[in-house]
């Protein structure tokens, strides 16, 4: 019978179907991390997910972003477990940053930087959450955080109040397509930080105030993971999420990590961490 192994984000919630040592399937659904779209509609997508294969399952993992706090966590558990249960006979939902560690080690530090972030550190007891806290005051050095910085220049640059640059980086026309935008979507999470590309790409190419902006950004985030490691005498960084799918954000991050003493090594993937959960 078919294990269901399941990573929902914030951008999107990867589906994995696994028998006999190998992934037979795979699917891309809606985002489902809580942070992103609240309890309410990620419990509803992954029931609607799960539900949608129309069978049973031998087990079910599921990696979930954003269930940080033990209130939020419980909530969320006491709704899916329920409405789950008759798609599988073993059900676990693990927080996301957790899965990754699963997925390199049995403690240690790991980082998610994707639509939101987290430093995270386990040392075989007790868990530590640093940075994160969602984008409203959190999320330092995600892909929403990156975003609304780019944005917020670009507006700066519309209005003549600093030099052009990342217009031409963007496909706005001029300052009232931005504050179109920026007053529909202002609380889009996914839209905002789909705009950490066009940094990215800026700093890539070696744009002086994208570089500027990243460097600053990922400097106060090693002083969250040097804080980390050390909660849980690591000087090892596992870093995951999309972000890190930039040659520029590596680079720059690593730097800025191993001068705190800290080596960074790329997670393995997140599937080795959900295959943990269900022991196999």
């Amino acid at each position: 019978m078919d294990y269901l192994l399941i990573d929902a984000g914030g951008t999107s919630t990867k589906v994995y179907v696994y028998n006999n040592g190998k992934i037979i399937n795979e699917y891309r659904f809606q985002p489902a991390s809580v942070a992103t779209v609240g309890i309410y509609r990620a419990v509803s997508t992954i029931t609607s997910i799960v539900s949608s294969f129309n069978r049973k399952f031998k087990g079910i993992a599921i990696s979930l972003a954003g269930i940080d706090s033990q209130s939020v966590a419980r909530d969320v558990k006491n709704q899916l477990y329920p409405k789950l249960s008759r798609y599988a006979e073993r059900i676990i939902i693990e927080h996301d940053a957790h899965v990754v560690l699963m997925s390199n080690a049995d403690r240690g530090c790991v980082t998610i930087s994707g639509t939101g972030s987290i430093v995270y550190g386990f040392d075989g007891k007790k868990r530590i959450v640093k940075g994160d806290r969602g984008w409203l005051v959190g999320d330092l050095c995600s892909g929403f955080w990156l975003g609304r910085e780019f944005l917020r220049e670009l507006l700066s640059e519309f209005q003549g109040l600093s030099a052009r640059n990342f217009i031409y980086f963007s496909n706005f026309r001029n300052e009232d397509d931005l504050v179109k935008f920026l007053y529909e979507n202002s609380c889009n999470q996914a839209k905002i930080a789909s705009f950490s590309y066009n940094l990215l790409n800026a700093a890539k190419r070696g744009n002086k105030k994208a570089i500027n902006i990243l460097r600053n950004c990922l400097q106060q985030f090693s002083y969250i993971v040097k804080n980390v490691c050390e909660s849980v005498n690591s000087n090892i960084i596992y870093y995951f999420g999309g972000m890190f799918e930039s040659s520029i954000y590596v680079e720059l991050f690593t730097k800025e990590v191993e001068k705190k003493g800290i080596k960074s090594i790329k997670s393995k993937n997140i599937i080795n961490g959900l295959l943990r959960l269900l022991q196999l």
